[in-house]
């Protein structure tokens, strides 16, 4: 790169970044800038810049301070590294930062901005990352954008701290996020981040809030003293909240609300002015080994909401240990309600509570009190050591074990009916939708423990050892971790396993990247287990070596087929995955064969079945299916694709909560009747086969005809527009096709783009994705950009995790690979982790072939090598389209528009000229094509200002006319 000196005062040093920015680059010396910058206060400091470049601050961190008062101090563009700068802005609407579809890196950097403003912008498939930064009075907001905030510190904001909107893939790790005036950090709008290792303090109003169909994963991360909610998920969000503390809320510490949905595991709420875990408004919530302390109101509050618990405690709250009001319905397994103000559980109105060998024990006043209108079943509960004695729907009890719905002294050995403990198990089993094979599956085992249990009472031997452990073989959203969840509570209620909870872990929750450091991690997650049910998702993926060297997935399996000997009564593993994949995981150890002796094969449903599933879940929140739109869903069904990856019940799901969203469009104005509220129509279905389309209307007509005019209006690319208009043409034939009840196989929508750099490949993929969002079928159409480097990894396992990263940014959206080729060549000696990536990139392509297109670019004949670099690749992508190099007609086009758009002249006289100059170096600018053109206009630009300066310094002030024409002299020779 060209290294240029921006200093206050050593001589023949540019003065200000602009002038070194604007400086023309050797026509055949090194490509891009490193511009130093030496110790110093640069005020008046504002500009804009799409070229690469990187800046650096010689004197290190808070040596150089960039001002600028204007709208933005730095917005960039291009490809950036910022090292080491302060930089401020002091305009009441502007920003330190701002950065429209580029990709920058800052680190060890300060960006300030005004209070009340945004420091640092992200926008429009922009990434940016900022590690060891601080920013502060000014907010951090990524929209449509992807990146990583990492070991900085966002302080002193007026609104919320972190904003994350509209689709935004951003990872917020080991950060502190300090007195925010309103929330710590806002996920919002389908974005899909995940904070880890941070800290979120004293913010106004929620340290975390999730809402507007946002996904977020938090881990390990401390909320502490939030002026109201502290961790709140709603409005259709989804979240996972690991490991992490919440502490001194100035109101609930976690609030799920507003058909929000939360899995919480390992998390600590205390302290705090109101309650610890509250559930509200058709919320759902699934909390696993959480605590909850010394709250001032109730410990766990559900209402009108679902809640679920499993192991845990809820001890000293002011008031009661859970509270159900409303509608509630809740579930606790194996959790503690102790020395609680007032009660320890209360159930109230109508209600709906379940208990399972929980304990409540020291409560102020009595233990449980169940309302005469709720609904209470305890199953092995113990309550004892209560200021009172339990009240069941006015009924006094004293000191008992509860079985099913009834009271059992705690003294004497007492024996109940065989079928009462699984009864409510069994029943909810039965509920489920189609599944008949497996129900039966599940009954025999059942039938086997209570039979051999009866022997036991007689004095009889109880007869073969009944292997507990299983396979769970199929397709997803079929049902198995339902189902799993059922077979634990059977097993605990027969009294075969003691507690019966569930914990759910994958490979990445077994296998380390380090030597020893797998078996720690599985005998850690077998630990969790203990007492119910290891259910090993994706089991399959331990038996494949992730590359070469050690195999630490097999490492797990040993691992585990050693704990499942040392501990067989304490722990029931099953494994799950598709069907001809889980023959391969038990093929993977000796002994795994014979501890799964029992395989239970899910298949995908029925249309019909789906369609009960789909009108299941809408009778559930308060909606009805009219009798036609029940048949459209299962005509639907009926001609969907149900090959392995396809989603069965959680596609059930997905058609049902985007036809409330549709029908909430269509009833948003006006006065809808209670019946048009509650009724779902045919009209609100929005539903799809594959990638090919959503069947319905663009979402926005103007939108598309915008991007296409933008299409249109690109200089050449005859071939690659005629293309996409085909696709385009495919898309709305299968959309029509589909309205007229007739087939219509889905489109891979995924693309090679062939030829040479600076043809325009990058900008028709932002187009594409663009078009495709506004057509309706990817969500956001976000366009996340990434090489060899962001893919392949420098250890066994790591390339894997890299790639799923990149591509997990890319969900909704567009993920362009350039210079994809590369991965298909090996970087030097032993293991080639570019096939590894290219293998992975296969089967997520395959297991998201609904939610991402992906965009391999580079040299024709190169890209070809690339295709036939593994066995599934070329058959994934629809089509190549050929960026053939621009003409001289072309990239004087291109010069010109360059030029109108900079508001510059270009006479006919220099056009001559620059004519004159391409075919003079025809082979350098048919090797660039646009990126040559574009170096070419800065250096054009550049001369013209030295030009007109030289004339306004010999006493000759320039005319408009001069100040806007480029002329022949301002072209190389």
């Amino acid at each position: 790169m060209l290294r240029l000196v921006v200093s206050r005062t050593a001589p023949r040093a540019f003065r200000t970044v602009l002038d070194a920015l604007q400086a023309p680059l050797p026509p055949y010396g090194p490509r891009g800038k490193h511009i130093f910058i030496e110790p110093g206060h640069y005020p008046g400091t504002g500009f804009q810049s799409d070229a690469d470049f990187i800046l650096t601050a010689v004197g290190g961190p808070g040596t150089v301070t960039l001002d600028g008062a204007t709208g933005v101090t730095m917005r960039l563009a291009g490809r950036v590294t910022l090292q080491g700068l302060t930089v401020r802005n002091w305009s009441e609407e502007g920003s330190a930062l701002r950065v429209p579809g580029g990709n920058v890196f800052a680190e060890q950097c300060e960006f300030v901005s005004r209070p009340g403003t945004v420091a640092v912008s992200v926008w429009d498939g922009a990434s940016v990352a900022l590690r060891g930064c601080t920013i502060s009075d000014g907010a951090v907001v990524y929209s449509s954008a992807t990146g990583i905030i990492e070991d900085s510190v966002v302080q002193g904001t007026r609104d919320n701290a972190i904003a994350l909107r509209t689709g935004s893939a951003v990872t917020v790790r080991l950060c502190r996020v300090l007195d925010a005036g309103a929330s710590g950090i806002w996920v919002t709008e389908g974005s899909r981040p995940i904070i880890e290792q941070c800290t979120v303090a004293r913010p106004g109003h929620a340290a975390i809030l999730i809402d507007d169909r946002a996904e977020a994963t938090v881990r390990n991360t401390s909320m502490e003293e939030s002026d109201v909610c502290a961790f709140v998920v709603r409005d259709n969000a989804t979240a996972v909240l690991e490991d992490s503390r919440v502490a001194d809320a100035g109101l609930e510490a976690v609030w799920v609300t507003a058909r929000g949905s939360l899995t919480a595991r390992r998390v600590l709420a205390e302290g705090g002015r109101r309650a610890g875990l509250c559930v509200s408004d058709h919320g759902t919530a699934v909390f696993e080994d959480c605590e909850v302390r010394g709250t001032a109101t109730h410990g766990i509050v559900v209402e009108d909401a679902q809640g679920t618990v499993s192991g845990g405690s809820v001890t000293g709250a002011g008031e009661m240990g859970l509270r159900a009001v409303g509608g509630a319905r809740f579930t606790a397994t194996g959790t503690a309600f102790k020395d609680n103000g007032v009660y320890g559980v209360a159930v109230e109105d109508d209600a709906e509570v379940t208990l399972h060998n929980c304990s409540v024990v020291g409560n102020t006043d009595r233990g449980v009190v169940v309302a005469p209108t709720a609904t209470f079943q305890g199953i092995d509960l113990v309550s004892h050591g209560n200021g009172g004695p339990d009240r069941i729907g006015g009924e006094q009890t004293e000191r008992h074990v509860k079985t099913g719905t009834g009271t059992v002294p705690a003294t004497g050995d007492q024996e109940t009916d065989d079928a009462e403990p699984t009864g409510s198990w069994l029943a909810e089993l039965d509920a489920m939708i189609g599944l008949a094979s497996v129900k039966q599956e599940i009954r025999k085992i059942v039938n086997l423990q209570k039979v051999a249990e009866r022997r036991r009472r007689a004095g009889l031997p109880p007869g073969p050892s009944i292997s507990r452990h299983m396979v769970f073989a199929g397709p997803p959203g079929t049902g198995k971790t339902t189902v799993a969840r059922l077979y634990g509570g059977l097993l605990s209620a027969l009294g075969v396993i003691e507690k019966g909870q569930v914990i759910e872990v994958s490979r990445g929750d077994l296998v380390s990247d380090n030597v020893g450091g797998t078996a720690i991690k599985t005998r850690e997650a077998f630990d969790r287990a203990r007492g119910g049910v290891l259910f090993l998702d994706e089991a399959y993926a331990l038996a494949r070596n992730a590359g070469g060297g050690p195999d630490f997935g097999r490492e797990a399996i040993d691992t585990l087929v050693k704990l499942m000997e040392d501990h067989r009564d304490e722990v029931v593993v099953i494994a799950a995955g598709y069907s001809a994949e889980m023959r391969e995981f038990l093929a993977a150890n000796p002994g795994l064969r014979s501890r799964f002796s029992r395989t239970i094969d899910f298949a995908n449903y029925t249309p019909d079945e789906l369609a009960d599933i789909t009108e299941a879940h809408a009778v559930k929140d308060g909606y009805r299916l009219a009798p036609e739109t029940r048949a459209a869903v299962a005509r639907h069904f009926t001609g969907v694709r149900r090959d392995a990856g396809f989603g069965n019940g959680r596609e059930a799901r997905r058609v049902y909560e985007a036809a409330v969203e549709r029908q909430a469009q269509r009833l948003a104005e006006g006065d809808p009747s209670v019946e048009e509220l509650t009724l779902l129509l045919p009209e609100d279905l929005d539903v799809a086969s594959g990638l090919a389309a959503r069947f319905g209307e663009a979402r926005d007509a103007d939108q598309v005809a915008a991007v296409l005019e933008r299409l249109v209006a690109l200089v050449g690319l005859d071939d690659v527009k005629r293309e996409i208009n085909d696709l385009l043409a495919l898309l709305d034939s299968a959309r029509r096709r589909r309205r007229a009840g007739l087939d219509a196989d889905a489109i891979t929508g995924h693309l090679v783009f062939a030829g040479p750099p600076g043809t325009g490949k990058t900008t028709v993929a932002r187009l594409y994705g663009e078009l495709l969002a506004a057509l309706g079928v990817l969500a956001q159409g976000q366009v996340v950009e990434a090489a060899r480097v962001d893919l392949v990894g420098q250890y066994v396992g790591h390339t894997a995790q890299k790639t799923a990263e990149v591509f997990e940014r890319a969900r909704g959206g567009v993920l362009f690979i350039d210079e994809a080729y590369t991965l298909s060549r090996p970087a030097g000696t032993g293991h080639d982790f570019g096939l590894e990536a290219i293998d992975t990139l296969v089967k997520l392509m395959e297991d998201h072939r609904d939610e991402v297109i992906v965009i391999a670019a580079g040299y024709t004949a190169e890209m070809e090598e690339f295709l036939a670099s593994n066995p599934g690749l070329a058959s994934r992508f629809a089509r190549t389209l050929t960026f053939a190099p621009y003409d001289a007609d072309g990239l004087t086009q291109i010069f010109a528009d360059k030029a109108r758009a900079a508001d510059y002249v270009v006479p006919d006289e220099t056009v001559a000229a620059l004519r004159r100059h391409l075919a003079a170096d025809a082979a350098r600018y048919r090797q660039g094509n646009g990126r040559e053109i574009d170096k070419l206009f800065r250096a054009a630009v550049t001369a013209h200002a030295r030009r007109t300066e030289h004339l306004a310094a010999s006493g000759t002030e320039p005319s408009r006319d001069q100040l806007v024409t480029l002329t022949p002299d301002d072209l190389p020779s």
